[in-house]
């Protein structure tokens, strides 16, 4: 599938979308510089707001691993973050530490009563605001494993998610990986310039 965005005679930046799914774009970006291919790159990666589990109150939590290390996992759950404009960074807010404007409260509670392993996902997490939720690819999507319980292992929790930017911290990146390449061997022949046709040559 090729789309074309452009400015037409305005003589701008265009993109040509070669792929396009749920989770991963490509696209060739023309008529411009690499500084502004580099800039869009780190945009993407550090300057586009998300939520995500800032703060983690932990009741209980008799399984094997340490409350940091659960709330460090519990931070790093992608969650679906298309309606993050209705909400407030904390810092705009007028609340004293977190509100419904500002922030989206995420309950958890698991507790194993059976001879076999229980594991506990993304799935697990129930949201106050049904706009955000961790993300699943579908209804087959058993979540991100958080942990695993055996029989009398319990853990409740309470998680609070706020609106962020990756460049406060990597959990409110919006991507797993952005990367460009300049077009080294001419295929889109965008250039008349010299270049390097193999390296083996000498």
């Amino acid at each position: 599938m090729d789309m074309n965005i452009g400015y037409g005679s305005l003589g701008g930046p265009n993109i040509i979308i070669r792929e396009l799914t749920r989770d991963r774009i490509n696209f060739i970006l023309s008529d411009t510089d690499l500084s502004v291919a580099n800039s869009l790159r780190r945009v993407m990666i550090a300057e586009v707001p998300t939520v995500a589990i800032d703060m983690v109150e932990i009741e209980t939590n008799t399984t094997v691993l340490a409350d940091e290390f659960l709330a460090h996992r519990l931070g790093m759950v992608p969650i679906d973050s298309r309606d993050v404009e209705k909400l407030r960074y904390t810092r705009d807010c007028t609340c004293s530490q977190y509100c419904p404007e500002c922030s989206v409260e995420m309950t958890l509670h698991v507790k194993c009563t059976e001879e076999r392993t229980t594991e506990v996902t993304s799935r697990s997490l129930v949201s106050s605001n049904p706009s955000f939720v961790p993300v699943v690819q579908d209804k087959n999507d058993a979540g991100i494993l958080l942990v695993k319980l055996r029989k009398g292992h319990e853990l409740k929790l309470k998680c609070i998610a706020k609106k962020g930017v990756a460049k406060e911290h990597a959990k409110w990146s919006p991507v797993s990986g952005v990367a460009f390449e300049y077009d080294p061997y001419n295929k889109l022949r965008h250039t008349q310039y010299w270049f390097e046709e193999s390296m083996n040559e000498w």
